[in-house]
């Protein structure tokens, strides 16, 4: 198996998760597994090529740990991790926070068995370390709920105060979120349990490297001198160093190694000196773990007060692996400690009182090793590895055979997606990372609620549902949509209903005529050649900016070849580019929020205005000439509706026209943007267009014909397409609209994502590894074209799609028949959700000439 283990903590810090997970990690890689670890960063370690450090946010580290947030930028990561890595069998959290939610969701989005390890009681550290436990509690409930369904039961428990109670939703919600979990131990099972876990639960005990006890022998202990203990761990409150130092302070002829560090290294070396008990405690510092086990197998006891926070103790399995008996307090731990002596309570009273009957009688603890003897075998990890493959399987097979979630009989039914949040709905978290908000959203149903402001919306997660719906006899409308762009083009086809968009489809698809595509072709091809012989070698070219001019260029062009068209096509420069970047946001915001936007509603309107007026003069000017000027605006001008005998007048060419360019050049520059990043970023994939290119094309210009004998090409454009697929589609329901039993009600959205769809392992196999082969024609199956929905379906699909593939096409062979692109080195290229199709915030490249 192939293991994707996720933990908020880098294995090199000090911990027990840490030391637990490495141990597990070499077990399993000794069994025959591989193992790629997603952790926390820790700048002071060496590289490790099977540890994968996720990107920490700028903010102080938390108790010595850097924090990592489940973000965009994150799931970008772990994407190309899997797609490079993969096939990835088995997620494994081992944690609770942020790199451990980051791994459930990638779970969730790659369709992936999903395993949970519950590990801490978060609960007593917060309640230990926080200077405002209720506050903490309550805030990490919340920022948790946001990205983990809270929606168990958990019920109340005597006793349990509000900050422990807000803990226990973080722990019991995280391995809800599992398909199998794992406690280390019988008590913390039942625990999770008490607090409302209802997935399948196994208890199966942490282990100690077998490395690291092949070969050890006993080491005899004297008989006399002092009491020697040994403590182990972190410094930390929880682990209660101070209450150690004190109980030992007050118990004669006995002495304490300290091995660890943490936060309470200051004040533990301040209360040896100012007790001077500098000759029988001492501070040893972080050492490894064969060095830890060397120390415990040359002392007496280990000397263990935790109380209500280790759910094992890495520090008992080792005591036990070296025979040493362990004194400790809290009952709870007494199935982990096979040899021990507990004391009467967790008081550092209790403790010394413990300590000082073992200090006078020595005949306990040899008892106790000899209980020990031969138990070494029981903790090492190679004897936990079986049942541990065993959840893993189970976990497997448990996907594997898992009923399709059923479809909701009733509104009631409908899960709502986590994350909303007052008065703006979900918009906050699909704004920051909407590729992550989407492909979230399949795991809960195949209808999912989301609110956008006050705006309800009804998301279909499957290809089946959504073509079962756009391919019926309902009627939907886009009157958000209109009322955005109302300035702009409020009356396009996109924004019509009923028989008036029925009979505007039918007037403008003339223009976009397989006999129109190929002079509109030429003219593309001309304007490409051009603009990839004028590319600046050996400089630094920021393509993403190359793209955006040369997709305006050519989509005015198509628009308008005449040359009275220049001022129109001056306008479409200087104006479109910043009117589609406000088109979503305009739409994503409730109206009211829109109409504080003063500064940018102005140059909204003033923008609008003048780009009007422009592509209006162009077409008033196109109707006084009456000639065809083989363009788009010459087409439209010139049809008459053979049904009805209705033309088009001045408006509506001009909402068509300004729709073309606002629904295609936004698109087209961030598809071919991305078409480049990708091929870039993969010399095998480059080197085979090269090859296809020289063989086609030659030493001269790309023209249209040129395509059909470039299949590669097409297949790269394809997967260039499927990859970045829009991440929403909207329209509001006509009318009640009956799918299956439920009725969503007339007004609320009808959503789909391509992105979604594209990006789900039961439509496409291994979805975040871009693969142009998946489109040969031996490996495209009728399942995968189905799935294949990013220029919509039915009777919304995009009529200008053929047109951009045709575009993205000419324009990259273009590019790629001259030039090699080398990305600029350090340079991450971020997506951005301003258009409907996420766009590359940049792509700065130096072009070599091939």
């Amino acid at each position: 198996m192939h293991i994707a283990m996720f933990v908020d903590y880098h294995p090199a810090s000090l911990g027990g998760v840490q030391t637990a997970v490495a141990g597990l990690r070499r077990g399993l890689e000794r069994a025959g597994h591989r193992v790629t670890l997603f952790v926390a960063p820790d700048p002071a370690t060496e590289p490790d090529p099977d540890i994968v450090a996720l990107h920490p946010l700028s903010i102080p580290a938390v108790n010595g740990f850097e924090v990592v947030a489940p973000n965009r930028r994150n799931a970008a990561l772990i994407d190309a991790e899997f797609a490079a890595r993969g096939p990835i069998d088995i997620v494994h959290t081992q944690s609770t926070y942020g790199v451990a939610i980051a791994g459930m969701k990638a779970a969730r989005r790659h369709r992936i068995p999903l395993v949970h390890t519950a590990q801490s009681r978060d609960d007593a550290f917060i309640e230990h370390t926080s200077p405002a436990p209720y506050a903490t509690a309550l805030a990490l409930r919340a920022l948790h709920g946001r990205y983990v369904p809270h929606a168990h039961h958990m019920p109340h428990r005597d006793g349990e105060s509000g900050a422990a109670r807000h803990a226990w939703w973080t722990i019991s919600g995280q391995a809800q979120a599992a398909d199998r979990v794992i406690a280390p131990t019988r008590h913390f099972a039942d625990l999770l349990l008490a607090h409302g876990l209802t997935r399948p639960i196994t208890v199966v005990s942490n282990g100690v490297d077998d490395a690291l006890l092949d070969g050890r022998t006993a080491v005899a202990r004297p008989a006399d001198g002092p009491l020697r203990l040994v403590w182990c761990g972190r410094l930390s409150g929880e682990k209660r160093l101070l209450e150690s130092i004190e109980a030992v302070r007050r118990t004669d002829h006995c002495v304490l190694d300290i091995y660890g560090d943490g936060d309470l290294r200051g004040a533990a070396v301040g209360r040896i000196v100012e007790r001077r008990l500098g000759q029988r405690i001492r501070l040893h510092g972080r050492v490894s773990q064969a060095e830890c086990l060397d120390a415990m197998a040359d002392a007496d006891a280990l000397l263990f007060p935790s109380n209500g926070f280790d759910t094992q103790g890495m520090a008992l399995l080792e005591a036990t692996a070296v025979g040493l008996p362990v004194v400790y307090c809290d009952p709870a731990l007494a199935e982990s400690v096979p040899a021990g002596v507990r004391s009467a309570d967790p008081s550092v009273e209790a403790l010394a009182e413990t300590l000082a009957e073992l200090a006078a009688d020595r005949s306990v603890l040899a008892e106790l090793r000899t209980r020990l003897a031969g138990r070494a075998d029981t903790v090492r990890q190679s004897r936990q590895i079986a049942r541990v493959l065993e959840v893993y399987r189970d976990a497997g097979a448990a996907v594997a055979s898992a009923t399709p979630l059923a479809m909701p009989r009733t509104l009631a039914d409908i899960p709502t997606a986590p994350g909303r949040v007052p008065v703006l709905g979900h918009s906050l978290r699909a704004l920051a990372d909407a590729p992550g908000f989407v492909t979230s959203l399949p795991a809960l149903g195949p209808i999912v609620r989301v609110h956008f402001g006050r705006q309800t919306g009804y998301v279909l997660t499957t290809p089946d549902l959504l073509r079962e719906v756009n391919l019926g006899d309902a009627e939907f409308e886009r009157e958000d949509l209109r009322e955005a762009i109302a300035d702009i083009a409020g009356g396009a086809v996109n924004v019509l209903r009923g028989p008036e968009h029925r009979l505007r489809r039918r007037m403008i698809s003339p223009a976009l005529r397989q006999s129109r595509l190929a002079e509109y072709a030429e003219a593309a091809a001309d304007i490409a050649n051009a603009w990839a012989a004028a590319l600046p070698a050996d400089r630094r070219v920021n393509l993403m900016d190359e793209a955006h001019g040369l997709v305006l260029d050519t989509v005015s062009a198509t628009l308008f070849t005449a040359d009275f068209g220049d001022s129109a096509r001056r306008e479409i420069r200087d104006n479109v580019p910043w009117l589609l970047s406000q088109v979503i946001v305009r739409t994503a915001l409730p109206p009211r929020l829109r109409g504080l936007r003063m500064i940018a509603n102005y140059r909204w309107r003033s923008k609008s205005r003048h780009l009007r007026a422009a592509v209006g003069a162009a077409v008033r000017e196109y109707r006084r000439r009456d000639e065809d000027f083989n363009d788009v605006v010459s087409a439209l001008i010139r049809h008459t509706d053979s049904e009805t005998g209705a033309r088009l007048s001045d408006d509506h060419i001009i909402d068509e026209a300004i729709l073309m360019l606002a629904g295609g050049v936004g698109s087209m520059a961030s598809l071919t943007g991305w078409l480049w990043h990708e091929v870039s970023l993969r010399p095998a994939i480059a080197e085979r267009l090269y090859a296809e290119l020289d063989a086609v094309v030659g030493t001269g210009d790309v023209r249209p014909e040129h395509l059909a004998a470039m299949p590669y090409l097409k297949q790269v454009v394809s997967e260039t397409i499927r990859f970045w697929g829009p991440w929403i589609s909207a329209a509001n329901a006509g009318a009640d609209l009956p799918i299956g039993d439920v009725v969503i009600p007339a007004g609320a959205a009808i959503m789909f994502s391509p992105y979604m769809v594209q990006h789900d392992p039961r439509w496409f196999t291994h979805p975040e590894s871009f693969d142009p082969d998946r489109w040969s024609a031996e490996n495209a199956a009728d399942t995968v074209k189905k799935a294949m929905i990013s220029f919509g379906v039915g009777r919304r699909r995009c009529l200008g799609d053929h047109f951009a593939m045709l575009e993205i096409a000419l324009a990259s062979a273009a590019l790629l028949s001259r030039w090699r692109i080398t990305p600029v080195p350090g340079h991450r290229v971020r997506a951005s959700n301003r258009d409907f199709v996420l766009s590359p915030s940049a792509l700065p490249v130096t072009l070599r000439a091939r």
